[in-house]
């Protein structure tokens, strides 16, 4: 925190605790980021890497995902839609078969006429020319039978809602129940009887649910998934588990989530979840007689090929992600180990070490650069050593001149006390010289006093002219060793220069390599692209035919069908005609009996080809759901397509956005490159300081060199002065 909010918080206590305790999660970034693993390159280069490839192919997944889902629920949902307008198809023929029959059986004059005795034939052969029902009768204004197929008694309907609704003028009423007969699901249909457009009773027919629940039954969806039929009141009338369609009465499936939905009104795909949770996708759609068709299927398995499609992209995406950073990994490693030799070697040159090598054998930027620096190491190994040789020289130097001095002073040191008769014994050249003369100076010290004080004066300031020569050369040395500290110094910003150019280039590689990695996928995903777009074209077309072929093999197909039902009914009522007619002619109607039974004959073959139009409503089932699997087919195919030109913008994307970065990161190693220029120039500068000193020294020494030559000659006036005397 800082003083201005110290000041101005009531509490400063507690805000400090909260200032350190929300600091502790950025200290703890701070720490983790403060390991050495994350301070390198090795790892920093994948990292920076991934962290831009992982969120695009992340993002990426997200929105195929999400555009797949959509196009497998609408597929999902259509498909649910086509099998149920298959079943209610069916379901509707064999309504409008029994309809036409029971109309037309309506108009025959001897059911008009209310006869039970011309009545009762007619029902008989009504009910044996179709297999499902079970009974027939007419029924008089009052609800009372007055015909049946059946030898059961007669029996009040008028209280059934069959033969209410054809009273009221309905032209066809249906009522489900379950039939005591054989207690088995069965639908009871009726009509009214007109003489000239007025009611004079009802006709009415009861068949069994078989075929339906045959129909129904047939209709596999997966595992899961099954079709129902229920009545206008949400009673069920046909179900593949035929342990709920038994019993005394229909079961009522209203409260059940489809089946009330369908009762409110609401037709189409819905979706619920049951009493034990599991949740289920429905489609209705209704008959012209208030029933109702339902498919339901677990939305689980439904939309299994979601779930599926969801985990394999996810897979692809994490299989990319971790190819990317194993490429990455290796690429980095590559280019990082020269670059963590030549930081190792400039920190051992900072520290001295100048017999430190890079042995890296590139030819690129990094194996120039470990050139170079191997031969600025080797020049400062040379010129330190130069150094050092020089230094040493004068050391040795300094220590013989140091013992011989003090030798000397030991030889003359009895001089001190008076005693003259001491000698200087040198062998050195350079100091035998001054020995020779301090002999002198001693034997002539008595008769030449004045000329040995004036001799030593001029000795003393040679002397003192020397000192100071000796004096600037240690202020030189000073120097020296100042100069080479700023040459290291500068040596130190040249490595930092270098590990900045190495940073550079290694980023400006990295991403050159992914931007051509890129560039290669965006160009094999447009080629797939194109490839996808012209098989869906083709399929779309074949699709198209199939689906002009079947349109028209459903319309002749249907125009048969009513041909044939209105055919096999007409001739069924005139076979029960011809009989009712040949029995009452008795032996002179047996010619008309013998072509009664080829009329039934004829009802027969009509009956086969019934069977036949059946196996051609199948074939075009089949042509059906070839359609449908061409339609999957072309879908598929335009989810591949739209993912392959998602994922090719998004990559060019990327080129474009690495490309503008290797820009930047070029430029930065334009800068440290003049970094180094600048450094490099530096140390010339230096050296050449260095060479200046030591020719500053050199001048000194020679200084010193004249100077003891006039102390010699000074010594040789006063040995010309000596050898005027003799000493004992």
């Amino acid at each position: 925190m800082t003083q201005s909010s110290l000041k101005t918080t009531p509490e400063p206590i507690m805000n400090e605790q909260s200032s350190d305790s929300k600091a502790k999660p950025f200290s703890g970034l701070q720490r983790l980021l403060n390991i050495p693993l994350l301070q390198s390159l090795q790892f920093r280069i994948p990292l920076l890497v991934l962290l831009g490839v992982i969120p695009p192919v992340f993002i990426g997944i997200n929105f195929v995902n999400s555009r797949a889902s959509k196009i497998i629920e609408t597929n999902t949902q259509e498909k649910l839609a086509d099998q149920i307008q298959a079943l209610t198809g069916n379901v509707d023929r064999w309504k409008t078969m029994n309809v036409l029959a029971l109309q037309n059986l309506s108009r025959l004059p001897s059911i008009v006429g209310l006869d039970p005795k011309q009545q009762k034939p007619l029902l008989e052969e009504f009910v044996k020319s179709y297999d499902h029902l079970y009974l027939a009768s007419t029924i008089g204004l009052d609800g009372i039978n007055i015909a049946r197929n059946d030898d059961k008694p007669i029996k009040d309907y008028s209280s059934r809602d069959y033969f209410k609704g054809a009273i009221a003028g309905n032209d066809i009423t249906w009522q489900s129940l379950i039939s005591k007969t054989n207690q088995k699901p069965a639908a009871c249909f009726s009509t009214p009887i007109k003489q000239q457009q007025s009611i004079v009773g009802v006709l009415q027919a009861c068949s069994v649910l078989d075929e339906i629940s045959q129909k129904v039954g047939a209709v596999k969806i997966g595992n899961t998934g099954y079709a129902m039929v229920v009545d206008e009141k949400g009673r069920l009338v046909a179900h593949p588990d035929s342990t709920l369609i038994k019993g005394d009465e229909l079961l009522n499936f209203s409260s059940y989530p489809p089946v009330k939905a369908f009762l409110d009104g609401q037709k189409g795909y819905l979706g619920f979840t049951d009493e034990e949770g599991v949740s289920w996708i429905a489609h209705s759609a209704s008959l012209e007689n208030g029933w109702g068709v339902i498919l339901v299927q677990q939305k689980a398995e439904a939309f299994l090929e979601k779930q599926q499609f969801e985990k394999i992209s996810w897979a692809i995406g994490l299989i990319v992600v971790g190819l990317v950073g194993l490429i990455v990994f290796v690429v980095a490693n590559s280019i990082v180990k020269p670059i963590i030799s030549l930081t190792k070697a400039s920190s051992a040159l900072r520290s001295g070490k100048l017999e430190e090598k890079i042995d890296i054998n590139r030819d690129d930027e990094i194996g120039i650069l470990a050139d170079s620096f191997n031969s600025m190491a080797q020049q400062l190994q040379i010129s330190i050593g130069s150094l050092e040789l020089k230094a040493d020289k004068e050391r040795q130097d300094k220590e013989k001149l140091e013992q011989e001095i003090g030798q000397l002073l030991g030889d003359v040191g009895g001089a001190m006390d008076g005693d003259l008769t001491v000698r200087a014994n040198l062998n050195s050249m350079e100091m035998s010289t001054v020995a020779d003369l301090f002999n002198a100076i001693i034997d002539s010290l008595k008769d030449i006093a004045m000329q040995v004080k004036t001799s030593s004066t001029q000795v003393s300031s040679s002397l003192g002219e020397n000192e100071q020569s000796i004096q600037t050369l240690a202020q030189q040395a000073i120097e020296e060793a100042q100069a080479t500290r700023q040459t290291l110094g500068s040596v130190q910003e040249m490595s930092h220069s270098i590990e900045a150019v190495a940073d550079n280039a290694n980023q400006a590689a990295t991403l050159v390599d992914d931007t051509y990695t890129v560039t290669q996928e965006g160009s094999k995903a447009m080629d797939e692209t194109v490839n996808s777009i012209v098989q869906l074209r083709t399929t779309v077309g074949e699709t198209a035919k199939k689906m002009k072929r079947l349109g028209e093999s459903s319309q002749k197909i249907s125009q048969v069908v009513s041909l044939i039902e209105e055919i096999a009914l007409k001739t069924n009522l005139l076979a029960i005609n011809a009989s009712v007619e040949a029995s009452r002619a008795g032996k002179e109607g047996e010619g008309f009996m013998i072509v009664a039974e080829q009329v039934g004959a004829l009802a027969e073959q009509s009956a086969a080809a019934t069977k036949q139009i059946t196996q051609i409503v199948e074939a075009i089932q089949e042509e059906t759901q070839e359609v449908t699997q061409a339609m999957e087919l072309g879908t598929s195919q335009v989810v591949d397509s739209t993912r392959l030109v998602e994922a090719t913008k998004q990559r060019l994307e990327t080129v474009l956005e690495r490309s503008q970065t290797i820009n930047e990161l070029m430029q930065s190693i334009s800068q440290a490159t003049v970094s180094q220029t600048d450094t490099s120039r530096v140390v010339t500068e230096l050296m050449q300081q260095i060479a200046q000193q030591s020719q500053q020294r050199s001048t000194a020494s020679q200084t010193v060199a004249q100077s003891m030559q006039e102390t010699a000659q000074v010594a040789q006036k006063l040995e010309a002065v000596v050898e005027q005397f003799k000493v004992s």
